[in-house]
């Protein structure tokens, strides 16, 4: 299933358009490419999913789960919060809006696949009753001698026993864009995917054929990202970076793992050699990039070579390295746009290169206003897990939750006390205010204010506000978060007012691409970026930008040291424009 312009569209993008955002930490939702099926889910007839049947848009619980059971159909999920368990049938597409939300029960799974042939499951987000030492089943499930699976842009957290598992005989899996995490909701057994449940199912060789490439394992993941048993499973061009991480792939009884140009940052083990269970085939470790990694492991035997081609980004060295995760950090998860917004959909099941798809919409983004009583915050943030919804009606409301107080006192370069409010009767939130390195991320129905005060970050009181999305009434709640120097000072407070907002440059340009705009939607620039047909020009970049395709694949870099500097955008497609730490989204359709 791809998604290609429709023809209004396609006639529009004659006309090339720039989008600049920022891309370290996503400060708005934010649309992804729509790149081809890759990997196994390829194989063995390929996976179209509802391809041929009929298509269908639910909006409550029932009728998704009829549907997806009956399978033989197209259903796109429309806004909102789903209680599982959802069974799916064979030959199906479920597609969600942003903000369709698929929750998993006390008990049981949120979405299960058992027996369950040519499934592809896209832009939906599970969310998990968090993980505890019980005995209970994963938030999304592959089992039972499931074949040609394709999940892709999903995420996944905070599953009772795993998130995401595929046993018993599952066969020709892809798991591409997708991201799992744990949060405070979860107080044990935080171990992500397990591919092969026990070392006495022998049942499971020759199958469990399971691709994993372009993935984030996020923070609160621990182990098994993921364990493997018997099972071929090609591990690529992934991102692992949980800070909480004491292992990352484990190989197992007769686990065949090919591991290959990943990212690996600050864990304690890449990868594992469980061999208390058995013999493991191979765990071929292949030019990946490991930084800070604890307990360094060269791997054993010679694994699989895949039965499918895929291009693969190179992280030989760290911006490389760095570009693949900036990439993975934007678009892993429900990142995709609307069913029917400017798309129409088509199946896609291919097993050639993959290649970076550049006819896609871009999401339109700005930057909310920061209301601070210190000097402007480079934080300010509008967050939306469902931006590109429809609206709901009624009044919204913010529950707070968790142990950070809305009000606290924090030293520069030290984390905040997590706090999140759950979001009710409404497609989302936005926050504004918040010291640079603290940010508002979506997560399900629950907004979570987390993260690290800036180094550099200005004392003071900063006083922040959440704001509901899309309802006819929005909620707002405020608080303050005090940050302090490390010899305990703290400014005095201004009360003033400083807005971010987005700007707009325009520029012609005689070349066959007709007049270009640049949209540059950023907090606290440190570089600005002005465009000429498909030049830019990079001007106040103290370190060498990078320019890279939505891949994360280095296109060129120009060393710049403050001087004005011209890169050529070589097409129409998705970039990242990176300087040091900073990296920005560029469309050009």
């Amino acid at each position: 299933m791809n998604y290609l312009l429709s023809k209004t569209m396609r006639v529009a993008a004659t006309f090339a358009a720039l989008a600049v955002t920022t891309a370290a930490v996503p400060a708005f939702a934010v649309t992804s490419p729509d790149f081809p099926m890759a990997g196994f889910a390829t194989q063995n007839g390929g996976t179209t999913g509802g391809k041929g049947y009929s298509e269908v848009t639910v909006d409550n619980v029932n009728d998704l789960k009829s549907y997806a059971k009956a399978g033989n159909k197209i259903i796109y999920v429309k806004p909102g919060t789903y209680m599982g368990p959802v069974e799916v049938g064979s030959n199906v597409t479920i597609y969600g809006y942003q903000g369709a939300i698929i929750a998993q029960p006390a008990s049981g799974s949120a979405m299960k696949l058992s027996g369950s042939k040519n499934v592809i499951i896209r832009n939906l987000k599970f969310k998990g009753v968090g993980a505890h030492d019980d005995d209970d089943e994963d938030c999304l499930q592959v089992n039972h001698e499931s074949k040609n699976v394709w999940i892709d842009h999903v995420d996944v957290y905070d599953g009772h026993d795993g998130n995401l598992d595929i046993t018993n005989a599952s066969d020709y899996v892809t798991i591409s864009w997708t991201k799992f995490s744990y949060t405070s909701a979860s107080t044990g057994h935080q171990f992500s995917n397990l591919i092969g449940n026990s070392k006495t199912k022998t049942s499971d060789r020759g199958h469990l054929n399971v691709t994993i490439h372009h993935t984030w394992w996020a923070d609160g993941v621990v182990e098994r990202m993921p364990r493997v048993r018997f099972g071929k499973v090609h591990v690529a061009n992934n991102l692992f970076d949980s800070k909480n991480a004491s292992y990352c792939v484990r190989a197992a009884v007769e686990a065949d793992i090919r591991i290959e140009r990943n990212v690996f940052i600050g864990v304690q083990k890449a990868l594992d050699l469980y061999t208390s269970d058995g013999t493991i085939t191979a765990a071929q470790m292949i030019e990946n990039y490991e930084e800070n990694v604890k307990k360094p492991q060269a791997g054993t035997g010679t694994a699989f070579k895949p039965s499918y081609s895929m291009s693969l980004t190179d992280v030989s060295t760290q911006a490389k390295a760095y570009a693949l995760r900036d990439s993975i950090k934007l678009y892993a998860g429900a990142t995709l746009p609307d069913p029917g917004k400017s798309q129409t959909v088509t199946p896609a099941s291919s097993s050639s290169e993959v290649q970076s798809s550049s006819s896609v919409a871009v999401s339109s983004s700005s930057v909310a206003k920061s209301s601070s009583s210190v000097a402007q915050s480079s934080s300010s943030q509008a967050v939306s897990s469902s931006s590109q919804g429809e609206a709901v009606s009624g009044t919204a409301t913010l529950t707070k939750h968790g142990s950070g107080s809305a009000k606290q006192e924090v030293k520069q370069g030290e984390s905040i006390e997590e706090f999140y409010f759950t979001v009710a009767g409404a497609t989302g939130a936005t926050v504004t205010g918040l010291p640079e390195g603290v940010s508002g991320t979506m997560k399900g129905s629950d907004f979570y204010i987390s993260g690290t005060v800036a180094q550099n970050a200005a004392v003071g009181a900063y006083n922040f506000t959440v704001t509901t999305t899309g309802a006819t009434t929005n909620a707002t709640k405020n608080g303050t978060i005090t940050v302090v120097g490390a010899n305990g000072a703290v400014a005095e407070s201004s009360s003033s007012s400083v807005e971010s907002s987005s700007s707009k440059v325009d520029s012609s340009s005689s070349s066959e691409q007709g007049t270009t705009s640049l949209d540059v939607a950023t907090v606290a620039s440190h570089f600005n970026v002005s465009v000429n047909g498909r030049v830019l020009t990079v001007q106040g970049a103290t370190q060498t930008a990078y320019l890279l395709d939505a891949q994360g694949r280095l296109i060129t870099k120009v060393q710049s040291l403050g001087r004005e500097s011209l890169i050529t955008v070589p097409r129409a497609g998705m970039y990242l424009l990176r300087v040091g730490n900073e990296a920005r989204r560029i469309t050009v359709r």
